[in-house]
């Protein structure tokens, strides 16, 4: 049986609760909850001012049944809002972080002890003697009673109002497109954010009630940034690795090796688990630094390519992400939930980029430009109703939605009008190409420059298609499944790509003029991508490896195999010299990006970037390499033979808010260039509250 310390009603603020009868009210009207509740108020109130530990309320709550802190943390959910607490400014029921919770509001019990005289006290015969204590005491009772009485009739406090405010960066400077550059701490009251001018990006950081914000130092580069659970650090990407900073200031602090960001959330315990390789799962890092641990890896059986976005539920062992089903940023993928330590999967949602948990039962996702929320019920991990739209107009980052929410119910979201694309020749800026050419993506021109390939997105379908430059008419290619990674043969006759239908993407062939069906050319167990072709027909491909690594290696026209690949780093974007001699590729080896070349067939390389490469080209001639230093296009001459040299890289390109897409035979550089408003950060105070009335959550008792 659960202790009472006292069988008499006790009241606080406009409530009062009978444990006699386990009756809650306010004003005198009965507030419905389930027997749990009531007994993790009766426990709480009988121990006010104390800290209660979660094992104590389990037992004395549940007493024999086997529940989880889950039914406990869900339970005094029920309660804060049937009182119409907030966890992060608690009037009542306070969490004391990793011990338990405390009662925190005075109460009251009428009819305490009033006390009475000793035994060896001496006795008054006078009458006044006898009726003075009585006479004082029914005076405090009557003041008591009264002063129940007022605090019973007083209003309960009004609860606080939902506050919108904008956050506008100065002239010049943007949020950063890389990934989602807003973060909020949980208890709403800190802003963060990456921010991009034509210096750079970093981090700026601002409390809400404060007007300008402040950079922090160190963080060049930085971007995607999230709060510690306590609100003092800030976790980021910055030069191919995973950091921390104080948000006061100070060193930042390396924890991992991420060239490829996907994302991070902070847990309680001090595990952060991130995404940081181009087709990896997730992985598990301590804030304090040490060894990495794999969590997850990409199905490839099952078209998965890559584990992005993942986010920490409240229990703090369930972990949201993303499962993406294309390379492309931006495709939409499955919503999964992880239990820890079993390592349970469960599909929550389809077709969403991105989702957060929103306490105290909502799920918030992007959809494309749109922010959706979803009632969703954190103890079985399920939808427990449809979504609807509830914010417009999103800035994307990274391919998904510029948005955040924190545990205090605040929303912040990075909203723009969409951007506008355009291609050109660089020396011929005065005449953009047709705006269908513009539509593609991943575009790869033809031998004889006149036509490029590339992908349209629709949904969760992308195909591939080609344009002609001068006119803009379209041509389709596929039709069926995921179409990515288009790829000219030699001669031009031919589009190479990869496809998938749910299993691994294999390597298809279609050849332009005859309108025959795609033809197969390569298939694995893992996922094959064609990066570029040689003149003898060879391929190079991008090979996706079971432990969540990517390879490269060249398929022959004669075997149509490709070698296994055995490095324990990232290698992606192989291109073939014209003469098919040499190989220059993109590797992760030194732990960020950097562009390498070797002979084809040997694994002995030579570097070609010193501060950062991507996404390697030839000149027609062999000569020279391209290649991208963030937007930036440089070249490095490149002297084939048995003593092969690199020279130093110089600058061919350098636009801010354009980028080289392509090279032609002649050495011309198609250029795509996207422009946008700078974006307002919009953040709304008490915004769940707002969309529990919109979207109301089922009524549900805990066990």
């Amino acid at each position: 049986m659960l202790e009472r310390r006292s069988a008499a009603a006790v009241s606080f603020g406009p409530f009062s609760f009978d444990p006699q009868n386990r009756l809650l009210s306010r004003d005198g009207v009965e507030v419905a909850l389930p027997p749990r509740v009531l007994g993790v108020l009766e426990l709480l109130l009988a121990r006010a001012g104390e800290v209660v530990s979660r094992q104590e309320m389990l037992d004395g709550v549940w007493k024999d049944a086997f529940v989880t802190d889950t039914s406990l943390a869900e339970a005094v959910s029920v309660l804060r809002q049937a009182l119409g607490d907030d966890p992060q400014s608690p009037r009542y029921v306070q969490t004391v972080h990793r011990r338990g919770y405390r009662f925190v509001a005075p109460i009251v019990r009428p009819g305490a002890a009033l006390g009475v005289p000793r035994a060896d006290a001496p006795v008054q015969p006078s009458i006044g003697g006898v009726l003075a204590p009585w006479s004082i005491a029914v005076l405090c009772a009557a003041i008591a009673a009264a002063a129940l009485w007022q605090i019973a009739r007083s209003p309960s406090p009004a609860p606080p109002p939902v506050v919108r405010f904008e956050v506008r960066l100065p002239q010049g400077t943007r949020f950063d497109r890389r990934g989602p550059p807003l973060a909020m701490s949980r208890d709403g009251r800190t802003l963060a954010w990456s921010a991009c001018d034509g210096a750079g990006c970093g981090l700026d950081v601002r409390g809400i009630d404060r007007l300008d914000p402040l950079r922090l130092a160190g963080t060049d580069g930085a971007s995607s940034p999230f709060f510690s659970p306590d609100g003092r650090w800030l976790g980021f990407f910055a030069g191919g690795k995973l950091q921390k900073i104080s948000i006061a200031g100070g060193s930042p602090v390396t924890l991992a090796d991420a060239p490829e960001p996907g994302g991070a959330s902070w847990g309680d315990e001090g595990h952060i688990v991130f995404a940081g390789t181009p087709a990896g799962g997730l992985s598990l890092a301590f804030d304090q630094g040490g060894e990495v641990t794999p969590l997850t890896a990409p199905r490839m059986a099952d078209g998965e390519v890559r584990h992005l976005w993942p986010s920490w539920l409240p229990d703090g062992h369930t972990i949201l992400f993303t499962v993406a089903t294309s390379p492309l940023a931006g495709s939409p993928g499955r919503i999964v939930a992880l239990s820890l330590p079993g390592h349970t999967w469960k599909t929550v949602a389809q077709g969403a980029t991105r989702a957060l948990f929103a306490s105290p039962g909502y799920l918030v996702m992007s959809r494309g430009s749109d922010v959706q929320a979803l009632a969703f019920d954190p103890r079985t991990l399920t939808p427990t109703g449809a979504a609807d739209a509830v914010l417009d107009r999103l800035a994307i980052g990274g391919g998904t939605g510029a948005f955040t929410v924190s545990a205090a119910g605040a929303l912040g979201a990075v909203q723009s009008a969409p951007p506008s694309r355009r291609l050109y020749w660089q020396d011929d800026q005065g005449h953009p190409l047709p705006d269908a050419v513009a539509r593609l993506d991943a575009v790869a021109l033809s031998p004889d420059d006149r036509r490029a390939a590339g992908v349209v997105v629709d949904g969760s379908r992308s195909d591939v298609w080609i344009a002609d430059l001068d006119r803009g008419a379209l041509t389709r290619v596929t039709s069926a499944g995921v179409n990515v990674s288009p790829v000219w043969s030699a001669d031009g006759s031919r589009v190479l790509f990869a496809s998938s239908s749910g299993g691994p993407f294999a390597i298809f062939s279609r050849a332009i003029e005859s309108g025959a069906a795609p033809s197969p050319v390569a298939a694995g167990d893992g996922h094959l991508f064609p990066w570029s072709a040689d003149r003898t027909g060879a391929i190079a491909v991008v090979q996706g490896r079971h432990e969540g690594r990517t390879a490269v290696a060249v398929l022959p026209r004669a075997t149509q195999t490709t070698a296994a690949a055995t490095a324990s780093f990232d290698e992606t974007a192989p291109a073939l010299s014209p003469d098919g001699g040499w190989l220059a590729y993109q590797s992760d080896e030194s732990g960020r990006w950097e562009v390498y070349v070797r002979r084809a067939g040997d694994r002995k390389a030579i570097a070609v970037s010193a501060d950062g490469g991507t996404s390697p080209s030839w000149s027609a001639d062999g000569r020279a390499i391209y290649f991208h230093e963030g937007a930036r296009l440089l070249s490095a001459s490149f002297a084939a033979g048995a003593n092969a040299a690199v020279s130093r890289p110089e600058v061919v390109f350098d636009n801010p808010g354009a980028r080289v897409i392509a090279i032609s035979s002649r050495g011309r550089l198609l250029v795509q260039e996207e422009s946008a408003p700078p974006g307002t950060a919009l953040v709304v105070l008490q915004w769940v509250r707002e969309l529990g009335q919109r979207l109301p959550l089922p009524v549900t008792s805990p066990r």
